[in-house]
């Protein structure tokens, strides 16, 4: 027999209760309303009083819960039939109940309370208590949750309302040192069009990775479709990351709003929480290493990877071990290039992303990237040596690096991006550069042309240079210029002095194997200081 349609029941005992103060009810009424409704006559007579008594003195079902069944209920974690077995016990006298003692509070509220019996009790609690006050007596808050009914926000047009959130990936991968880890991976979604406008997988999220989404989302680039421009609004969890001093005055800086939502409210953000679960089902579970796949009867995953902490330690050496975190990348940037351009969303109408933001006619606020390279994540330091600076296995060149040999500075980049660097000395920005084994002729000409540069600008340097260095150190030896002792003769005085110089050398350099000086040799020349 099934359940009787509310407001028919209501209608029929409204019905049945009109004839009852008339006078006119009779068992025929009652039989017609149980045929009709499909239930039992006695049914039907508990319809129209609920509250008369058996002749056992037991209360007919449709029995009404009070304040202190209710606690019992929470008491007992949701358990009716633990509920019913106490609330017998104190009525019957036999406290405790089943060896388990009864909490004075309810034992106290029960005195005067009428037995009823445990089918009873569970249909009242069935009927009576909400499907969220179940959920959260016998699972807590997070099964309530599930039960909550939640307002939809009217719809938005493109890039007006972003959406962003952290998750930890349920996949293992290999970091570049240690063990197999779960990465995390940041997304900023457009809540109009439903497109992945930016993101970041780090091993571990922090407000440099949010950032780098947020700039990916800012940047217009061709190559990963017609998104990018400065939004009016982004949603934002309680996340440390997203909190930031650093994100938070970064939006604000471009006029965008930050609406940090309540903690413990992921609807508040379903769309991006709905991709996230989009994209475990279509591309993470097709991925060796998935952890939310079935397992054995030892807990071990099916497949190839086993992610128990034993061999997690053991995966560095062991023949079979989880993609590495970069083949991961370059597995989820071809899924997110495929799911914006030719993923059939059902609710934008079996449109892509990229295809229901192409139709919106909103204006766009786009800004020059050069302009956001404070939104780069910052890398560690580089040499600048021979060939360039060496970072993420790839040797970075650029004309503005010529001389700077042996260099410190600092890298910023964009993940799962290398087509370029941002190069920083000393706190500045200066130059961008790109791979060596990808420049165009263009670049191999300009890098050229600014060796050359370079070279000619030393040079001339260094000619200014000896220049200014002679004429300050000829006063300092006594040495005139020479074109001074082309014009100006030598004192009298000058040249005797000199010629006697002379003649004492000559004298010395001439000697004897006993160190003697020869004088017929070497006779010295007397001259007279008046000749």
């Amino acid at each position: 027999m099934g359940r009787v349609d509310p407001e028919q029941r209501r209608t029929a005992t409204e019905r049945l209760r009109q004839l009852a103060d008339s006078g006119q009810l009779t068992a025929r009424h009652v039989r017609l309303v149980a045929t009709g409704c499909g239930v039992s006559e006695r049914t039907v007579w508990w319809w129209i009083d609920p509250h008369a008594p058996r002749a056992d003195g037991r209360a007919r079902s449709g029995y009404r819960l009070t304040d202190i069944d209710r606690a019992a209920y929470a008491f007992y974690r949701g358990n009716a039939t633990a509920v019913h077995r106490a609330r017998s016990s104190v009525i019957g006298g036999t406290a405790p109940s089943a060896g388990v003692p009864i909490p004075d509070s309810l034992a106290q509220g029960w005195q005067n309370a009428r037995p009823v019996s445990v089918h009873t009790l569970r249909r009242a609690f069935a009927d009576q208590l909400t499907p969220a006050e179940v959920a959260l007596w016998r699972s807590g808050e997070n099964a309530r949750r599930n039960a909550d009914v939640y307002l939809t926000r009217p719809p938005s047009v493109r890039n007006q309302v972003w959406e962003a959130d952290h998750k930890q990936l349920p996949i293992l991968v290999m970091p570049p040192r240690g063990a197999p880890v779960r990465p995390w991976m940041t997304t900023v979604l457009d809540d109009a069009t439903r497109a992945l406008v930016g993101w970041a997988i780090t091993l571990t999220p922090h407000a440099g990775t949010v950032l780098t989404a947020i700039r990916m989302g800012l940047v217009h680039d061709a190559e990963r479709g017609p998104f990018g421009a400065v939004p009016a609004m982004v949603r934002i969890d309680r996340g440390l990351e997203f909190a930031s001093a650093a994100v938070s005055e970064a939006l604000k800086a471009l006029g965008v709003d930050v609406h940090r939502l309540p903690a413990y409210t992921p609807h508040r953000k379903g769309k991006v929480e709905r991709f996230h679960r989009t994209l475990e089902q279509m591309l993470l579970t097709t991925l060796p290493g998935f952890t939310g796949g079935p397992r054995d009867a030892a807990g071990r995953l099916h497949g190839p990877v086993d992610d128990r902490p034993a061999a997690r330690a053991a995966a560095e050496t062991a023949d079979v071990r989880p993609m590495g975190i970069d083949v991961l990348v370059e597995r989820v940037r071809d899924w997110v290039r495929w799911y914006n351009t030719a993923h059939e969303h059902a609710a934008l109408g079996g449109r892509s992303p990229a295809r229901a933001w192409e139709a919106d006619p909103t204006p766009l606020a786009r800004i020059d990237p050069e302009r956001l390279r404070h939104l780069l994540l910052a890398g560690a330091e580089r040499t600048v040596v021979k060939d360039g600076i060496h970072f993420a296995n790839l040797t970075y060149l650029a004309p503005e690096l010529q001389g700077r040999g042996g260099e410190r500075v600092q890298v910023r980049h964009m993940p799962h991006d290398n087509r370029s660097i941002e190069v920083y000395a000393r706190g500045e920005h200066l130059c961008t550069a790109y791979p060596q084994a990808h420049l165009t002729p263009e670049q191999v000409e300009d890098f050229r042309a600014a060796a050359r540069a370079e070279a000619k600008r030393l040079r001339a340097a260094q000619r200014r240079s000896t220049r200014h260095s002679r004429a300050e150190l000829a006063p300092m030896t006594g040495a005139a210029p020479a074109a001074e002792s082309r014009l100006v003769p030598a004192a009298d005085g000058d040249e005797l002095a000199r010629r006697r110089s002379d003649q004492a050398l000559a004298a010395k350099s001439s000697t004897s194997l006993l160190g003697l000086v020869d004088p017929t040799l070497h006779p010295v020349v007397e001259e007279s200081e008046n000749p």
